[in-house]
């Protein structure tokens, strides 16, 4: 298990010193924000630089609405995302992300809630775009994921599972972000909700986020909601357990923080929490 996060560029800032950051701040990984812009050229000198301080590019960041209603912007997203994997290669970076997206007809609201997100049709038409664009780029080793959210079609345990089933490809694999699909009675019951989780998904993990979730009681319902990373009811020692016991080597992944000492933050709670979980 890599402990890793999501680093962007200072103003100013070149990659050999983000790459000295990331390293400073503990992490042996990182998720960069792909820039389809990047030439060979670009990619091989970011790759050079991160080995150069032992940190590992374990993500390319790629979000785009793959169930857009746009013709135009689906060719789009088919060019930015094979660029994406052909990419990865280059770096040395096992994942490309991106979401599944939202048929809500304003392109400015990819993850917007749309009552179309749940028709059969539209999962249908998510099928066969993933496929369409595998079917179109060279098999390099990189896995397209998808990361759940709750606005979506991919937005539960049980989607999750139903897409990994229906695609049946080792090139495409699930970024796990548990706040993103759990439930008011998965929060209730943490380390049975994660032990759920990697029950149904196993080794179609690809890499997974350092979240947190709340239980929520006010009201007439409880609702679970995320919560900053170690003040929420996630059982920590558990997921990283189960993190550790997939086949790969699996990232965990810090989402992007406001400030170093932020990350250092997060850095210390996970590795505590590995340390009491006996993982390495």
């Amino acid at each position: 298990m890599r402990i890793s996060a999501a680093m962007r560029q200072a103003q100013g800032e070149t990659w050999p010193a983000l790459a000295r950051r990331t390293a400073g701040l503990g992490f042996r990984g990182v998720s960069l924000a792909f820039d389809p812009q990047w030439r060979d050229e670009d990619l091989i000198a970011i790759r050079q630089a991160f080995d150069g301080h032992g940190v590992q590019i374990v993500e390319l960041a790629c979000p785009c609405n793959v169930l857009t209603r746009s013709a135009d912007e689906a060719r789009g997203n088919v060019a930015f995302l094979s660029r994406a994997l052909d990419a990865g290669a280059l770096l040395n970076c096992d994942h490309a992300v991106t979401f599944a997206g939202s048929r809500h007809p304003d392109p400015r609201q990819p993850l917007a809630p749309h009552p179309d997100n749940w028709l059969d049709a539209t999962w249908d038409l998510l099928v066969q775009r993933v496929w369409a664009l595998l079917e179109s780029v060279e098999d390099l080793g990189v896995r397209l994921c998808f990361e759940p959210c709750p606005t979506t079609t991919l937005n539960t345990l049980d989607a999750l599972s139903e897409l990994m089933a229906d695609l049946a490809s080792v090139r495409v694999r699930v970024a796990l972000d548990p706040a993103a699909i759990f439930s008011a009675a998965a929060a209730a019951q943490p380390a049975y909700a994660v032990a759920e989780v990697f029950s149904s998904l196993g080794d179609t993990i690809g890499i997974a986020r350092a979240t947190d979730v709340r239980l929520i009681e006010a009201g007439e319902e409880p609702h679970a909601e995320p919560a900053p990373l170690g003040e929420g009811v996630l059982d920590y020692e558990v997921y990283l357990r189960l993190v550790a016991a997939l086949e790969l080597d699996t990232p965990i992944i810090v989402k992007p923080q406001g400030s170093d000492a932020a990350y250092r933050s997060a850095h210390a709670f996970l590795a505590n929490a590995a340390k009491r979980a006996g993982v390495q």
